[in-house]
């Protein structure tokens, strides 16, 4: 059931270890991150990405409050994220990566004629060996396959607001 573009789960209690994937959806999502000298290989399920505007600060990206933010007013400077939802193509785990403005650049001029993000197949990796360093994208040309095409994105405004109030703000 959708309402506004949310997803509402009909049944929020049931018997088992084993809650429906929606429900698991609503409130574990998986935050993929790219480990220091390693990659990920990655299938977009999002037919298109989700933007924001946030500051790095605290160790995190933090969404930026607009008129009157308190980071703004300190100086801590803003930038655009993209957030896609995926699934990593090894296991089938469908989580969130969040890259900055190039990377997401790279991802909508590849994308642009093939009429959407979704079946995009790229990996993601680092480009130094910090944990802080740019995200850089290899676009792979292989179908992804029907297993994985077949998984349903998350919705990644809800990700997002979950996540902030998760982080208080």
């Amino acid at each position: 059931m959708r309402r506004m573009g949310v997803t509402v789960v009909a049944r929020l209690v049931g018997v088992g270890w084993d809650p429906p994937g929606e429900v698991r959806d609503q409130v574990e999502f998986h935050w993929f991150h790219v480990p220091t000298g390693g990659s990920l290989l990655l299938c977009a399920l999002s037919q298109c990405p989700v933007w924001y505007v946030g500051h790095f600060h605290g160790g995190r990206m933090r969404a930026c409050e607009g008129a009157g933010c308190e980071l703004c007013g300190c100086g801590v400077g803003r930038q655009i994220r993209y957030v896609v939802c995926c699934a990593e193509v090894t296991t089938g785990r469908v989580g969130v990566p969040e890259v900055g403005r190039a990377p997401g650049l790279q991802l909508r001029d590849r994308v642009q004629g093939n009429g959407g993000l979704r079946g995009a197949v790229f990996e993601v990796c680092r480009a130094a060996r910090s944990k802080h360093s740019r995200l850089e994208l290899v676009f792979v040309d292989e179908h992804p396959g029907s297993h994985l095409l077949s998984l349903e994105p998350l919705d990644l405004e809800s990700v997002l607001r979950s996540t902030w109030e998760k982080a208080g703000g």
